[in-house]
């Protein structure tokens, strides 16, 4: 895994599409309308229970925990509304309704609830779809993972968004761009909802290229409902795949046919009919095998957290410390939560007389768990030659103490040294 917390599942099955039945109405303290699990099955009236709502707006939030609860998740998912519209440009002034998110505190809760509106469970976040929006909702539960709450959240909730405009979109589209934006986050500092890459599937992406498993381009474009489950462990992260190839191509024609395939789309057209809609004008600007070589050459070219550690520390060792610098850089975007990244820039900064910036690489490599001994070590080299020798003194006593045999000696040394040179 790559960067923060993401949805590394098979999560496609994670829509279920349902068709209207009457059901109890509505009251004060009670859910709102929920839908039937099937066409044969009878109206099912859901259990009341304590529930808060708040209306932004595009969405009409419910949740059980408190009004303030659904005020904040009414506020997060208008911002994901607006991230995924800078994209596809839908006017919402269509929507017949608000889109409506019901969240529950806890799994228990969540279960329960959809045990009563579909007879089964599901391990994530859902969205029950029915033929109209005012219908449909997205059902989802508090998690103690943020980041997972998060990945969930972005990625159903643009299912929501999606087939609230186009009813039935090409898979491919779908689920490539629900990955898309699972990294797509509220900063809580400027209350604003922002997009961030998501490359969590490139590891798997690359490996079944290596093993020629991928779809032809044209072949995804219009694989079928029944073939996408079939095959679901290439075709999900091959739709992702696909979609950052379109978004990110340096070729600019690839980046306009992205657009032009969402302008495409009919609201009420089959997916069949999008499907071979949008594959046909494909077609009509590219062709097949040169598209695929673009499509092989672009995944080619992106890089994943290990094969940057392993570029950054070859140049390390050949003393290249621009390129090495460029990929630890690289590689601490993609994953931020490993050591090794921030500890060989430390060296680096180091190895450039930057000593400031070589401590606080050092610090931070440290706090993500770096091998004590060694980075105190590094840590109390840097304090020396920048003169601090209080610092260096405290930091090789640490690694002495920590690792006696690699240490004692070398950290000895400098200790006395900085004894005999400043007669402390």
């Amino acid at each position: 895994m790559e960067g923060t917390t993401v949805k590394k599942t098979l999560s496609m099955l994670a829509v279920v599409f349902l068709v209207a039945a009457s059901v109890g109405a509505q009251d004060a303290a009670a859910p709102a309308p929920a839908p039937a699990a099937t066409a044969a099955a009878a109206p099912t009236t859901v259990v009341a229970t304590k529930s808060y709502s708040a209306s932004s707006r595009h969405y009409a939030v419910w949740s059980d925990v408190s009004t303030g609860d659904a005020t904040a998740l009414a506020t997060t998912l208008d911002g994901l509304f607006g991230v995924y519209n800078e994209y596809f440009r839908f006017d919402d002034a269509t929507l017949k309704s608000a889109l409506t998110v019901r969240k529950f505190a806890t799994k228990d809760a969540f279960d329960g609830y959809l045990r009563k509106v579909i007879g089964e469970t599901k391990d994530d976040f859902v969205y029950l779809h029915y033929p109209t929006v005012e219908r449909s909702e997205l059902v989802v539960f508090a998690k103690d993972n943020a980041d997972d709450f998060d990945a969930s959240l972005a990625h159903q909730a643009f299912v929501q968004f999606l087939k609230a405009f186009i009813a039935e979109p090409p898979l491919w589209i779908r689920e490539g761009f629900a990955v898309f934006f699972e990294r797509t986050r509220l900063d809580p500092k400027t209350g604003v909802v922002t997009y961030a890459d998501n490359q969590a599937w490139l590891e798997t992406v690359k490996l079944l290229q290596s093993q020629a498993r991928l779809y032809p381009i044209t072949d995804l474009l219009v694989l079928s409902s029944d073939d996408a489950r079939a095959g679901l462990d290439v075709f999900y992260p091959e739709s992702w795949a696909l979609v950052s190839f379109f978004m990110n191509s340096p070729d600019r024609r690839y980046n306009r046919f992205i657009w032009d395939a969402i302008a495409h789309l009919s609201p009420d057209g089959t997916l069949d009919q999008n499907q071979s809609s949008v594959r046909d004008f494909f077609l009509r600007w590219h062709g097949e095998q040169a598209a695929q070589a673009d499509f092989v050459t672009f995944l080619d070219g992106q890089k994943t957290f290990a094969e940057l550690v392993t570029a950054g520390v070859r140049a390390y060792g050949d003393k290249d410390l621009e390129t090495a610098q460029k990929a630890f850089a690289q590689a601490l975007a993609k994953n931020a939560t490993s050591y090794i990244p921030p500890y060989y820039l430390g060296l680096i900064a180091y190895a450039k007389g930057d000593y400031v910036l070589a401590d606080g690489y050092y610090k931070t490599a440290l706090g993500l768990g770096s091998d004590a001994p060694i980075t105190n070590y590094a840590l109390g080299i840097n304090a020396y030659a920048s003169r601090r020798f209080d610092e260096a003194k405290d930091y090789l006593q640490k690694a002495s103490d920590g690792d006696p045999t690699k240490y004692q000696a070398k950290a000895g040394d400098i200790i006395t040294r900085i004894a005999s040179d400043t007669g402390m």
